[in-house]
């Protein structure tokens, strides 16, 4: 009941579009398992930011990866450096899928993925160029980093809603304070973190749970679902059984994200109490 009150609020929140830019967009096409890469057209908002979409379709079986990658990929950079009229460009990334077995697995997408893009324009009124240099990784049995350049130009016109975009956006990891899920309890202890879930919680948002990727300060830490333990209707999970397991010297409890990842969606929790 929750999770549907939130995706009729996304719908709700970017259903209400003021169009405005024509977009033309440069096409790339490579071998070693990339297909295309292209941006596709999206709208401007009533703050005046603008959604497009990066799409990138691959050969079949081919994947590349999520903003974590896991133990095993590529960690995808994006460039914006060489844009004119933008101030600022956010990646959206959807709920991305585990691949991989033992120790060699990856999260990230299979044959294609859409990306959202978030642009806030210097000046509304003027033209834009978006130069996106992405450096990312694809992989069916071996593993090719990859860099593409894209650009596209944006003009003052008319344009159409996009729902491929929408579909990607509606596919985030839900933000458990959207939906007014308990945030976790954390415990910090000889050099380990010990963070506990409310069961209901994390089982309403998503369905079998497969991995919790806990980012505290610039340290990733990866926890295979079978490794969390369940007790009196709380989902234990320690940084302990983590291939990465030395904790940042300073730690900020409000800072601390741990994203669930399961077979359908993803759940997004940011701070932890204790």
């Amino acid at each position: 009941m929750q999770v549907s009150k939130l995706i009729s609020m996304k719908i709700f929140k970017f259903g209400i579009l003021v169009f405005g830019f024509l977009i033309s967009s440069s096409l790339i096409v490579h071998a070693n398992g990339l297909v295309s890469a292209k941006i596709t057209d999206g709208w401007i908002e009533k703050d005046q930011k603008l959604i497009f979409g990066l799409k990138i379709d691959l050969n079949k079986n081919w994947k590349t990866y999520w903003r974590l990658p896991g133990n095993a990929g590529l960690e995808p950079l994006f460039t914006f450096d060489k844009s004119e009229n933008v101030f600022a460009a956010k990646i959206m990334w959807p709920s991305p899928i585990i691949f991989g077995e033992d120790n060699l697995w990856s999260i990230g997408y299979k044959d294609s993925v859409l990306l959202p893009l978030e642009v806030t324009p210097i000046d509304t009124s003027k033209p834009i160029k978006l130069e996106i240099q992405a450096d990312i990784g694809l992989c069916e049995d071996v593993c090719i980093p990859v860099t593409l350049n894209v650009s596209y130009f944006a003009t003052p016109g008319q344009n159409q809603e996009n729902y491929e975009i929408l579909g990607a956006i509606l596919s985030e990891p839900i933000k458990s304070d959207d939906i007014g899920f308990q945030p976790p309890q954390c415990i910090i202890k000889n050099g380990e973190l010990i963070m506990e879930f409310n069961e209901k919680n994390v089982k309403t948002g998503i369905e079998n749970i497969e991995l919790f990727v806990i980012e505290v300060g610039s340290s990733v830490f990866y926890v295979n679902s079978k490794k969390a333990y369940v007790f009196d209707d709380r989902i234990t999970v320690s940084t302990k059984n983590s291939v990465e397991t030395e904790l940042p010297g300073v730690i900020s409890r409000e800072t601390i994200k741990t994203t669930i990842i399961g077979s359908n969606q993803s759940l997004e929790f940011v701070g932890c109490s204790g």
